[in-house]
């Protein structure tokens, strides 16, 4: 008796086969997607009250220099274009003083601007902005549309749509009541709030 209760002591524990591998890491990748799209989302929000003048640190921003960068972008078959912008170096000073860079830039900007040339920016962190509040609407208008598909990987998440052998309908459906389809309906009413707000801030900004 005791010699089978030391062969049941050091059995071997049973690995997972080889779907239910594949079925934790497509659960792990839906999870870190949804993780990847909250900190996109809350990134552009940021840039959004950075540049809309809500964040940061407002100040003036002297051009000492700038050069133009080009993005090449490739295609099918090798086949690609570019795009242009420029970056400006120079230094920051902030409205009350308190905050100088004497070596900071400004970057993908729509053309370059001579020396001595002064804009209305904000700083933030290492960062340096052109405050715009149009720009920073649209920076709303992107945080609220990744929220928005955010939403839709929760609720393919929380479902498992791709496996349940049911329709999106019938998915829906059978949430009702549930803890998941309050989350999912709460996170996409955000998103097109935002959508909404933004929009119509973007609107008034460009007069």
């Amino acid at each position: 008796m005791n010699q089978n209760a030391g062969k049941e002591l050091f059995t071997m524990p049973q690995l997972p086969s080889i779907p239910e591998v594949k079925r934790m890491w497509g659960r792990f990748l839906h999870a870190g997607a949804m993780v990847m799209a909250l900190a996109a989302s809350a990134v552009f929000v940021w840039m959004g009250l950075t540049q809309a003048g809500l964040a940061g640190t407002h100040g003036t921003f002297t051009v000492e220099e700038c050069h133009s960068v080009t993005h090449r972008h490739s295609g099918k078959h090798g086949s690609g274009g570019s795009t242009t912008d420029y970056t400006c170096t120079g230094a920051f000073r902030s409205d009350d003083g308190k905050a100088a860079e004497s070596e900071s830039h400004m970057s993908n900007l729509g053309k370059s601007y001579p020396k001595g040339y002064h804009f209305s920016t904000q700083l933030s962190g290492n960062e340096v902005m052109p405050r715009n509040t149009q720009a920073g609407a649209v920076k709303f208008i992107i945080a609220s549309g990744i929220l928005l598909l955010d939403a839709f990987v929760l609720f393919w998440f929380i479902t498992r749509l791709d496996k349940n052998g049911l329709t999106m309908k019938e998915t829906w459906r059978s949430t009702k009541g549930t803890a998941g389809r309050v989350a999912v309906v709460c996170v996409a009413t955000v998103a097109v709030a935002g959508l909404l707000g933004s929009s119509v801030w973007a609107l008034v900004a460009a007069g």
